[in-house]
């Protein structure tokens, strides 16, 4: 751009030479390059030398080629102009989109800042949120535990409430029952008195309302009087300042007339003008006292009735101001006739002062002023017949004040008894009017509680039916809990029986016991009969093993049906049924006992067995068997020396404490026990009961 510049500036210079030295050549002989360089061509071309026609020729086309060249140039450095000037704004432009880039991009970082400041606290927020939830969850779960509690505490109270409710109301029935029978007939005379009482309320009321609407006549009709009063007290003074104005200009215009009695006319004018003034000054003192009256009852009475009689009031405002209208007319025409004749006088007299002055005047003049005075006595008496009308005006109008003075005294003493029983009213309307804000006050209250006080009870209406749901799932598992409990009963009843059974099996081998103890001393003797016995015994520890097996069963279904219970009851039932578990776990443990009881019943019965097989020493016992010495010196077979050891050793603490009471065997017991307690291992290892008993070292441990 700045080398376009700095060329075309070159060329203007140089175009400026050419002009500058084309002006100063007087006969326009030195020409530009291009013309030089053309004339040396031809120089070359052709020798001879050129003719000046000619050359002026060349000269003036070489002119208008360079004016358009310059006129060219002229539009060629304007649009220049334009370029750089668009050129200047387009980099003005670009500098300030980059600064506006700049700021964007500050903007953006600035942004990017706090996106992540937000992101950071919407985390925390959103971890905040979650603490808040689980507060409000535990919130909630206490609040309805809560809500529980209360529900069955208002159902106590409600049941509690009602119930005592319908004692009373069956002792109010009865009561009302006794008092039908005893009460008499109604009494006529109660309700003539009533009735009569009813019309003397509302006689009453009536009255009371006619007094109201009475007092608010006699309101009206006193601001109506007063303000007649006004205008005609207004009206007197206007019409006695008049009379004085119109006694004045007669008294001047006799004074005008008769010379002579000037002086004392001026001094009667001035008499009566003080007079007159006096009286006015009295009028305007009653009018202001009656305005300051007026100013106080308005005070006191008012924004009262004035909607009821505002109509009535301006139609009477008019009639009073109409009436007067057509004497305040007559009087503006009497004064303007007087300032008429009060003009014509004075002229007059001038020309009366002026006589002595201009006695060199025409008679004619004495005609004139002869024929005014003649017309001016006319009117003159034509003054003093109106003048006279005026005081018989005047003396009505005084009749008219004083008879309105009468009607004012009248009411302001219906004023006094009206005020006296407008306080009362006052009073009354004020009490009323205190009640009755205070009943809206109440009511307003009371509405603005009503949609709290429904919120409240759609609440409570609400949790009553979650309650009332929640109570009928909570019956029905205390129903299927008790269910249970009574099927635990009968099985654990069932268990009972069982156990009294072998209870009784007990007694009966225990008396078995003894009646072979008994036996045991003529051994050899009933050696037939011991046979039939132990096989007796046999068959009894047969059926107290399938038993055994029937008890671990049960016991095993017992297990599985408490811990059915247990997954399916709730903690509510739990605290409910923990007495029941207390009361069956107790059964189970005396089952377990008797379980426990039975297992040393067999232990002794096995111990028998062995001293049976030391003391019988029969060859039918003894034929193919090894056997082995115990401790005490009786023999047993090898196979179940081991169970004897664990019998010999059955004193040990780890034996029931049943053991301790179990009555002392005899040899020959023990020997018959012996076959017994083999049988009862072998079908114990066969069916499973062996989990019930455990041989150790020390004896044999129960295990439960």
């Amino acid at each position: 751009m700045s080398t376009y510049s700095e060329r075309f500036s070159d060329e203007q210079g140089f175009a400026r030479n050419i002009m500058d030295a084309v002006k100063s050549s007087p006969n326009h002989e030195i020409q530009s390059p291009e013309v030089t360089s053309k004339a040396v061509c031809d120089e070359d071309i052709d020798d001879d030398s050129p003719k000046p026609e000619e050359l002026n020729n060349s000269l003036e086309g070489l002119s208008d080629r360079l004016s358009a060249a310059l006129l060219n140039l002229k539009a060629k450095e304007d649009l220049v102009n334009q370029h750089a000037k668009v050129a200047e704004e387009a980099i003005a432009g670009w500098e300030n989109a980059e600064n506006e880039v700049g700021l964007l991009k500050q903007q953006l970082g600035t942004t990017v800042q706090q996106k992540s400041a937000l992101e950071d606290r919407v985390s925390h927020l959103d971890g905040a949120l979650k603490e808040c939830v689980r507060q409000l969850r535990l919130a909630r779960e206490e609040q309805e535990q809560k809500i529980r509690d209360t529900v069955e505490e208002k159902t106590r109270d409600w049941e509690s409430t009602k119930v005592n409710l319908e004692r009373q109301l069956l002792e109010l029935e009865r009561k009302a029952d006794e008092a039908k029978c005893e009460s008499p007939q109604n009494d006529p005379s109660l309700d003539k008195m009533l009735e009569s009482l009813k019309r003397e309320n509302a006689a009453l009321r009536y009255e009371l309302h006619a007094q109201y609407r009475e007092l608010e006549t006699r309101t009206i009709e006193r601001d109506l009087s007063t303000q007649t009063a006004e205008t005609a007290s207004k009206q007197h003074l206007e019409s006695i300042k008049k009379m004085a104005k119109l006694e004045a200009e007669c008294r001047r215009l006799k004074v005008m007339s008769y010379k002579p009695s000037l002086v004392y006319d001026h001094k009667l004018a001035a008499s009566t003008t003080i007079s007159i003034e006096s009286l006015t000054d009295t009028q305007s003192d009653n009018g202001e006292q009656l305005n300051g009256v007026d100013m106080d009852i308005r005070r006191t009475e008012r924004n009262k009735c004035v909607a009821s009689c505002s109509d009535s009031w301006s139609s009477n405002l008019l009639v009073s101001s109409n009436l007067p209208s057509s004497l305040e007319l007559d009087l503006m025409d009497d004064f303007l006739e007087m300032e008429r004749l009060a003009s014509l006088p004075e002229t007059s007299i001038r020309e009366s002062h002026q006589e002595p002055e201009a006695s060199a005047r025409p008679t004619a003049e004495e005609n004139a002023i002869r024929t005014e005075l003649e017309t001016l006595r006319h009117e003159r008496s034509v003054m003093e017949e109106k003048l006279v009308e005026m005081e018989e005006a005047k003396i009505e109008l005084e009749a008219k004040l004083k008879q309105i003075e009468m009607e004012k005294d009248e009411m302001e003493e219906r004023l006094e008894m009206m005020e006296t029983e407008r306080a009362e009213v006052d009073e009354m309307v004020a009490m009323m009017e205190s009640e009755i804000s205070e009943s809206r006050r109440k009511l307003a209250t009371m509405e603005s509680e009503k949609p709290e006080m429904r919120e409240k009870l759609m609440k409570l209406e609400a949790e009553k039916d979650e309650l009332r749901s929640a109570l009928s799932q909570s019956q029905n598992s205390v129903d299927i809990s008790q269910f249970q409990f009574k099927e635990t009963e009968m099985k654990l009843e069932k268990l009972q029986n069982e156990l009294t059974f072998a209870n009784e099996s007990k007694l009966r081998i225990e008396s078995q016991l003894i009646s072979m103890e008994a036996e045991s001393l003529t051994m050899n003797a009933k050696v037939g009969m011991l046979e039939s016995d132990i096989q007796k015994e046999r068959a009894s520890a047969l059926a107290l093993t399938v038993k055994c097996q029937g008890l671990e069963e049960e016991l095993s279904r017992l297990k599985h049906d408490e811990q059915l219970s247990q997954t399916e009851i709730s903690k509510h039932e739990l605290k409910i049924n923990q007495e029941d578990l207390a009361v069956a776990a107790g059964k189970l443990a005396e089952c377990q006992k008797t379980i426990a009881s039975l297992g040393n019943q067999l232990k002794s019965l096995a111990s028998l067995e062995d001293f049976l097989i030391d003391t019988t020493q029969l060859p039918e016992f003894t034929d193919g068997e090894e056997h082995c010495k115990h401790s005490n010196g009786t023999l047993s077979p090898r196979r179940d020396s081991d169970y004897t050891k664990g019998v010999d050793d059955s004193s040990e603490p780890s034996l029931n404490k049943n053991e301790d009471d179990s009555p002392p065997f005899s040899s020959s017991s023990t020997s018959s026990s012996v076959i017994v307690s083999h049988i009862v291992n072998s079908e114990k290892n066969r069916n499973g009961f062996a989990k019930f008993f455990s041989r150790t070292k020390g004896g044999i441990k129960l295990e439960i």
